[in-house]
């Protein structure tokens, strides 16, 4: 049976997120078994802008080095499809052109660094649409020099009915300076990581620095977090604390993934709090007199559903519930031309509006 749009697109965003999650894990893990291609430095490193204030830096997804050069890894799960927003976004990769004073190097700086946009293949096309009409402007020459490139990546099942999956990554615009990665994107099919590499970066690595879609941090806290705390199936609910859930999940459940110097944390506290915003929406969870005290029935989601399905059908519920309280809007399917904005963000937005 079909599922409705909303919920489809719900799901959907959350496999993006977590294939994105696998992708820079998969970079990675090139880099690992590859160091022909750079040496690792490292995941959210900061690097400190030459001759601006202590607090001028930038902080990408993944940096490597090779012989004396840099390499910077940005990753977008989503990006907007209003063109406008769009420019904004690729006009903000001027941030990683220029120098930095703390690449581990002797020195501290790099000849050059190189600078790859990776994103999911069904917005390539609008992304090097974009980048090739913001690089004729004259302060975004970089986006076509050499040293900027584009990577498309999609996750692929080679025949119908099997479970087999294959991540795979492509040129799509420009080149980077590293004939290593060049030769190896350059070929045909770009470059494959198999399913059994993707299913163990998959259980290694659950978040990255770009927000993920709420349905998707409601699913990790659920699998990864609320579970551990459940003292026995006696209980019908437990009581709980943000600063508590913070802890485990930041500290023992998603830990940085960074070098020993590192200090940032894959699961943000702004990403719990929103979840746990929603879970009380949508009636799973209640906030108790006390401050930041939730309580949590056990099990908090009763379905033989997937967690991430399961929680798409209820925020579905949840939003045409109340749109349809309002007023607002009636349901129907949109057909024979194209949305700025997704069914799922224009239903968000009608639901909050006043």
């Amino acid at each position: 049976m079909s599922l409705p749009p909303l919920q489809l697109e719900c799901i959907r965003d959350y496999r993006k997120y977590a294939d994105t999650v696998a992708i820079l894990s998969a970079i990675y893990d090139l880099l690992r078994k590859h160091p022909k291609m750079g040496q690792f430095v490292g995941i959210e490193r900061k690097l400190e802008r030459k001759l601006e204030r202590s607090d001028g830096y930038v902080t990408p997804d993944l940096i490597a080095l090779y012989d004396t050069k840099g390499l910077i890894f940005e990753l977008k799960w989503s990006l907007p499809r209003s063109l406008d927003l769009l420019e904004k976004e690729i006009k903000e990769l001027k941030k990683y052109i220029g120098q930095f004073s703390n690449w581990t190097t002797p020195s501290g700086q790099v000849d050059h660094q190189d600078v790859v946009l990776v994103c999911h293949i069904d917005d390539v096309k609008r992304v090097v649409d974009t980048v090739s009409r913001i690089s004729k402007q004259p302060d975004y020459g970089f986006l076509s020099s050499d040293g900027f490139a584009v990577w498309g990546w999609s996750i692929v099942a080679p025949k119908q009915l099997e479970r087999k999956e294959e991540l795979r990554l492509s040129s799509e615009y420009g080149s980077t300076r590293n004939s290593t990665i060049e030769e190896m994107i350059q070929e045909p099919g770009g470059i494959l990581i198999s399913e059994d590499v993707l299913t163990y970066l998959r259980f290694r690595f659950f978040f990255i620095r770009q927000k993920p879609p709420i349905q998707y941090t409601m699913t990790m806290l659920i699998q990864h977090v609320f579970i551990a705390f459940q003292p026995g199936p006696e209980r019908e609910f437990y009581e709980i604390d943000t600063d508590l859930i913070y802890e485990r999940a930041a500290r023992i459940f998603f830990p940085s993934w960074h070098e020993y110097d590192a200090d940032t944390v894959q699961l943000k506290r702004r990403w719990i709090r929103e979840a746990l915003g929603k879970f009380q929406e949508l009636k799973l969870m209640e906030r108790l007199n006390r401050p930041n005290l939730w309580r949590v029935p056990i099990p908090i989601l009763r379905s033989r559903q997937q967690t991430q399905i399961a929680l798409c059908r209820k925020i579905m519920n949840s939003i045409l519930k109340e749109i349809k309280r309002k007023g607002r809007i009636k349901v129907k399917p949109i057909r024979g031309r194209k949305r700025e904005r997704g069914p799922l963000d224009r239903f968000l937005q009608l639901a909050s509006s006043g």
